[in-house]
């Protein structure tokens, strides 16, 4: 989790940023305790690492559904780059950190607690190709998992159909924001999916209300382009193999 999870999306990095996504699962009844956790120690951590540079901004996702025994995670941190990625810290590296932070634990120490509460089950690094608005605390993120044989061509498609769609729809407040992100290690045409869009919702509430005005919106962004075959396309260019929602509960970013 010191390298964290990182979903590259929105505007507080480049379209060419990288970002860490690692996914936990939360030990038997240390539910508790790893949320005090979150919000001290690792939080104070983050924001060093915010501070020093050496990340643009970090998230804690909560998974809303699915939730369980079931679930591949509980929780995601989401550790946005603003370059190449860094080499990931080792434990004198993390205690350097801590220190910085104002902490007295030493690094191996933040390792063991941290280990006591969760089990690592995935970080994956990817990088974001294009986003629209912001997220802030306490909004939803609806993540749609996708496999992309010709990830070139459907990215030339989203960016042409969905950016525009998106920039309507947070102009309009029915989203706060959108990304599309590329999953770049680990990569290949066996995984159950190489890239990822996301959706950003500013309330529970906004994320079931229908939207009447999809097929305005739509004829008035794309008036040369017809609503059904244009997302026929899609369907030839990626198939979604899952979508699962999560809540913002915590973010850092740098002072402005």
């Amino acid at each position: 989790m010191a390298a964290a999870f990182s979903l590259s999306m929105f505007a507080q990095q480049p379209t060419t940023g990288y970002h860490t996504v690692a996914c936990v699962k939360v030990k038997a009844d240390k539910g508790s305790e790893f949320r005090k956790f979150a919000a001290e120690d690792l939080r104070k951590f983050a924001q060093a690492r915010v501070d020093s540079g050496a990340l643009s901004s970090w998230l804690l996702l909560r998974s809303v559904a699915p939730q369980g025994t079931s679930a591949d995670c509980d929780f995601l941190t989401v550790s946005m780059f603003p370059a190449a990625p860094p080499q990931p810290l080792g434990v004198e590296e993390i205690g350097a950190v801590l220190k910085k932070a104002g902490m007295s634990m030493s690094g191996q120490e933040f390792v063991d607690r941290r280990n006591s509460l969760v089990t690592l089950v995935s970080n994956n690094l990817f990088q974001n190709r294009g986003f629209v608005g912001a997220e802030k605390k306490g909004d939803y993120l609806m993540v749609n998992f996708m496999k992309v044989p010709n990830i070139d061509g459907w990215l030339a498609f989203e960016k042409k159909v969905w950016t525009p769609l998106a920039e309507a729809m947070a102009k309009d407040g029915s989203k706060s924001g959108w990304s599309v992100n590329v999953q770049v290690l680990p990569n290949g045409s066996d995984l159950a999916f190489q890239a990822v869009t996301v959706d950003v919702y500013p309330s529970w509430d906004a994320i079931f209300k229908e939207d009447a005005l999809f097929a305005e919106r739509f004829k008035k962004v794309h008036p040369d382009m017809e609503l059904g075959t244009t997302f026929e396309q899609f369907e030839k260019l990626r198939t979604i193999s899952s979508v699962k929602l999560y809540a913002l509960d915590d973010m850092v970013t740098a002072a402005k």
